[in-house]
């Protein structure tokens, strides 16, 4: 029996919940589903029904007055066309649950993919590949390839046409204007948080989905009127035995009561789900640099109480992985895993009495620097407790407003793999924090094989004399191996190593002995222990030189100073003006005197005025001196020194 879903409550549920499905395998109040069975079957073991859906509506003939569980024993692998939806005629009745698990031996997974079988070779000059598409699969923008996300069609957009393929006037013939099925060509507007080099080039920078630009390691295309999907696999890819999936169902599952009557005592046990797509480019943003609104989560359920998801895995997904809210009113998310999800893993939304425990969020949000692995926003009494965090690019939890009563506590949550804006709100740990002893196997689960990483992403550069600066936001995808380093080469032919740590630390990288007036592009590629990656799409040109009214930046809009009892919070916002040379640091010294604390990184290149630069100073709160200044630095020098002084 679920009511409010409280740490003790649930426990004592999960109890409950093992006689029940114990009891259940010879009870009359048992369904049973399989692929191979037949919806006019009555739903026993030996005859069982083919879709969950046709046991749902069953189960709305047996549900009226519950005097036990009723459980769906699922087995088997289904795809949907469609989500399967719940409303409050599926409740639980009289304190009882209806619960959808894995028949014993099973594991059952929800799909919105379609596999491809039947690759043959292509082009044997590119390695390029191609597969039918299977009957029903119209349109996908979602590939991936032995569990790993496949990158579309890629590239800059040397000359300007239009979906009509008409070269503008003037213009010199450039093949790529004559593209194939130039409706399906996405183009690509400016990202919003686009500098230097990107900021300056006219829009629109990139184009994607373009048959021409097949030959990448990594990327696909469907020629949806020839009814064929190609691809060019990357090292260690083996087309003939590859498991290929194109998503293209979006939500798979969804619950919804109304407020005067919702849907109640839902339990979702031990089913995967698994491959969904969005279904524009605007969802399909890399780094959420296009505006718009989220798609639907792959489970989402509103207006609801009692609604448990226990031992669920989702992965590979395009969109949001599971959406509680609005109100849901007791609810439980417990030894779930979360693998290799472009946004956000889970959201809670104006709802109450939340446990999230025992599950492990790793590679998600990968495609969105902005979200958090869980968002959390006008909730309250939820707790977030005994999980894990690895691989997810700068936010762990992201709390928004209206939160009440909100406990974050025993998580173990890695760095982040990107940092952009910081690791968000934190997670308090302690001794033996993260995943309790009962669901530990989920740290060994691997969700793709080992590949090379995927590409940076907004690789963009800054002239000065003599040099450029070269930035970029490193890809979550990185093969399942950590980047070892990136490779950065310029359109003159030279070429700079620099290894991961050392552009995690600084955020950007020198690229010196450039002539003069000469327009000079980058491109970044990036490397594990499998290979490298191919490189991104080149920079937009720029022209090293002097710079003849080149001054220091102003000092920081503002700074602001926390103690801590590991040292002092600083909150730096940029200068109103640069100078004409790009802040890449900051300098913090401790007065009357102690030596310069140089502040680098990521989160220095791209913060503005609504992204700060927050960073801790271990050691800084022992010293004497109650004041420090700090300065912002560019290729000119340090600008005026903002004073700070230390509370006590």
């Amino acid at each position: 029996m679920v009511g409010t879903v409280t740490p003790p409550a649930l426990a004592k549920s999960l109890g409950l919940l093992a006689m029940a499905l114990a009891s259940a395998l010879c009870a009359d109040a048992a369904l049973w589903v399989s692929p191979e069975g037949d919806d006019t079957n009555p739903g026993t073991e030996e005859r069982p029904l083919r879709t969950v859906e046709r046991a749902r509506d069953v189960v709305r003939t047996q549900n009226r007055d519950m005097s036990d569980d009723i459980t769906v024993f699922i087995a088997g692998e289904h795809r949907l066309d469609r989500p399967i939806e719940f409303g409050p005629e599926d409740s639980g009745t009289n304190g009882y649950n209806v619960v959808y698990t894995a028949a014993p031996g099973e594991h059952p997974v929800l799909s919105g993919g379609y596999h491809l079988a039947g690759w043959t070779l292509a082009d044997k000059e590119r390695n390029l590949w191609s597969a039918p598409a299977p009957d029903g699969l119209l349109a996908t923008l979602n590939l991936y390839v032995n569990g790993t996300p496949a990158n579309r069609t890629h590239g800059r957009l040397l000359q300007a046409f239009s979906k009509s393929a008409a070269i503008l006037p003037a213009a010199p013939a450039d093949p790529r204007a004559h593209w194939k099925n130039p409706g399906d060509v996405l183009f690509v507007p400016q990202a919003p948080g686009a500098i230097w080099s990107e900021r300056s080039a006219a829009a629109p920078l990139f184009v994607e989905n373009a048959f021409e630009l097949l030959g990448m390691p990594g990327e696909w295309y469907f020629d949806r009127p020839a009814r064929r999907i190609y691809y060019t696999p990357r090292v260690g890819e083996e087309m003939t035995t590859a498991d290929v999936v194109a998503a293209s169902s979006g939500a798979l599952v969804i619950g919804r009561g109304t407020r005067d009557r919702p849907l109640t005592g839902i339990i979702l046990k031990g089913i995967g789900f698994e491959y969904t797509a969005v279904s524009s480019a605007s969802d399909a943003s890399p780094e959420g640099s296009r505006p718009g609104s989220d798609p639907a989560a792959a489970v989402s359920f509103a207006f609801a109480g009692g609604v448990q998801l226990l031992e669920d895995e989702f992965l590979r997904m395009s969109t949001p992985a599971l959406d509680l809210g609005p109100a849901v009113q007791g609810g439980a998310v417990d030894g779930c895993v979360f693998g290799e999800i472009s946004s956000y893993a889970l959201r809670v939304t104006a709802s109450a009495q939340v446990r999230v425990a025992g599950s492990r969020f790793s590679y998600v949000a990968m495609e969105r620097v902005d979200r958090g692995a869980i968002e959390l926003d006008r909730s309250e009494d939820v707790s977030v407790e005994g999980n894990q965090f690895d691989h997810f690019p700068s936010r762990a939890i992201l709390s928004g407003k209206g939160l009440d009563s909100v406990r974050l506590q025993s998580n173990a949550v890695s760095q982040p793999m990107i940092g952009f804006h910081g690791a968000g709100t934190p997670a308090a740990a302690n001794e033996g924090a993260g995943i309790p002893p009962a669901y530990r196997y989920l740290l060994d689960r691997r969700f793709s094989a080992l590949t090379t990483p995927r590409p940076p992403n907004h690789v963009s550069a800054e002239a000065e004399e003599g040099f450029c600066y070269v930035t970029w936001i490193p890809s979550c995808q990185d093969g399942g191996a950590p980047v070892l380093y990136y490779t950065v080469a310029a359109s003159t032919g030279a070429t700079l190593v620099v290894t991961s740590a050392d552009f995690q630390a600084r955020g950007f990288v020198v690229f010196g002995g450039l002539e003069d007036g000469h327009g000079v592009t980058f491109a970044v590629s990036a490397a594990n222990r499998i290979g490298s990656s191919p490189p991104s799409p080149p920079t937009a040109n720029v022209t090293p030189a002097h710079k003849k009214r080149l001054k220091p930046p102003q000092a920081p809009a503002q700074v602001s100073a926390t103690k801590g009892g590991d040292g002092i919070g600083l909150r730096i916002l940029p200068p109103a003006a640069d100078g004409g040379s790009p802040v890449v640091a900051y300098v913090v010294t401790p007065l009357p005197a102690g030596g310069p604390i140089v502040i680098e990184g990521l989160d220095v290149i791209h913060c503005d005025p609504s992204h700060p630069v927050s960073r801790v100073l271990a050691g800084l709160s022992q010293d004497p001196a109650p004041t420090v200044a700090v300065a912002a630095r560019s290729a000119a020098g340090d600008s005026p020194p903002v004073v700070v002084r230390i509370p006590r």
